[in-house]
């Protein structure tokens, strides 16, 4: 089974996607979370492993826009990893000019590097591991990046446990063409509500009359006009349980557009 992930190696996706198969030769990299779902889509890989959310900067938007975009893409499992965010250089006596990180490691970093390095230019960049790339080639720089990269880049610590809060994780889902046939204990789907008053209470207030834990609820534009949203929804139970599956008939009434994204 061939899987993608966020590459390159060395990336909190890298150890997520070693937490899930373990097996060196049967993982590709890509440079994007777009461009490891497109794969998917394509059927280059068979599965994914892509982040969803993170406890400090919340959701990773690229992702919730591809699962939008691809209809035909579930979620089957997840994984959560512990984040422990290190900054690192070529030497430990790197005078810092520039400090590389993907977008959500800077922005779980924001309090210490305000305090420590104020006035120092940072850079996005499509990965964690990236910028341990690219910290080892250029002098004057620092990365962003975890523990994992200090070997493979020949990097130095320059200070560990950086992000702004300690118990820091990701959750990490993991996407196929195929719905999950194993045991199941949750259900995330998404929709958007009809243009009419009370749509979405109505939709909620069916999930609370149905006994249904609601795990997660978050937004995002439809990208169709200004003020329309899609839903995504994480419940517990299994989409073929039957109380689920009367809940979700009465929903769809109430609904412009209704995914079942998945159990798992």
């Amino acid at each position: 089974m061939k899987v993608g992930y966020l590459g390159p190696k060395g990336s909190y996706s890298y150890e997520a996607v070693q937490k899930y198969i373990g097996a060196e030769d049967n993982i590709l990299e890509y440079d994007t979370i777009t461009k490891v779902i497109n794969a998917l889509e394509e059927d280059k890989i068979e599965t994914c492993v892509v982040p969803l959310e993170n406890v400090i900067h919340g959701s990773v938007v690229d992702t919730l826009d591809c699962i939008l975009e691809y209809k035909d893409i579930y979620i089957v499992n997840e994984l959560i990893v512990d984040i422990n965010h290190v900054l690192m250089a070529k030497t430990k006596d790197t005078r810092v000019a520039r400090i590389y990180s993907h977008p959500q490691a800077l922005a779980q970093c924001r309090k210490f590097l305000n305090e420590q390095y104020f006035n120092i230019e940072q850079v996005a960049v499509s990965s964690t591991s990236q910028a341990a790339s690219l910290a080892a080639k250029e002098s004057g720089t620092a990365c962003i990046c975890n523990m994992g990269c200090k070997d493979l880049y020949d990097l130095e610590i320059l200070n560990s446990n950086i992000q702004d809060i300690k118990d820091n994780k990701t959750k990490f889902i993991v996407l196929s063409k195929n719905k999950n046939k194993e045991a199941k204990s949750k259900t995330s789907l998404v929709f958007s509500t009809m243009n009419e008053p009370g749509a979405l209470y109505k939709i909620l207030g069916l999930f609370s009359l149905s006994d249904i834990n609601l795990t997660r609820i978050e937004s995002r534009p439809a990208k169709t006009k200004l003020g329309e949203y899609m839903f995504f929804v994480d419940i517990d139970g299994d989409e073929n349980e039957e109380r689920i599956k009367k809940t979700f008939d009465m929903i769809k009434d109430f609904c412009s557009e209704f995914r079942i994204l998945g159990s798992y």
